[in-house]
């Protein structure tokens, strides 16, 4: 009876177990994106917040964790390409989707001592 009562609870934890592990852990802080002239790191702690489909969106109906620049996706650094890295991240307005920036910008709006900070270039937190 033990050994029954064993097998069924290791089934129910075997069970539970596999839904948390489809989700990919979040990679560890100091994320370098390094498809800009000047690097931006980016760390996932400070996003902890925000919903992973917010910037993984669904690609063919799956939520993706490939990189942005990967080929297909965003690697064009053409800032005229509406699909481009540069304007998937600083884009202030997109029909599809939220961008970095745009992003930045609403947190901005509710407290605006952060301007600099979040959506200044040249000595920000994202181009320090």
């Amino acid at each position: 009876m033990k050994r029954l009562f064993a097998c069924a609870l290791s089934l129910c934890l075997l069970g539970l177990a596999a839904p948390l592990a489809a989700a990919p852990a979040a990679p560890a802080d100091g994320l370098k994106m390094e498809m800009t002239k000047k690097p931006v790191t980016f760390n996932h702690s400070t996003h902890k917040k925000l919903e992973c489909g917010t910037c993984h969106h669904k690609v063919d109906g799956k939520e993706s964790f490939a990189k942005c620049g990967s080929d297909g996706c965003h690697a064009s650094m053409e800032k005229s390409d509406p699909k481009g890295y540069y304007r998937i991240i600083h884009a202030k307005k997109d029909a599809k989707f939220q961008t970095c920036l745009s992003c930045h910008a609403e947190v901005v709006a509710g407290s605006p001592d952060l301007k600099k900070e979040l959506t200044g270039c040249k000595g920000s937190k994202c181009h320090p």
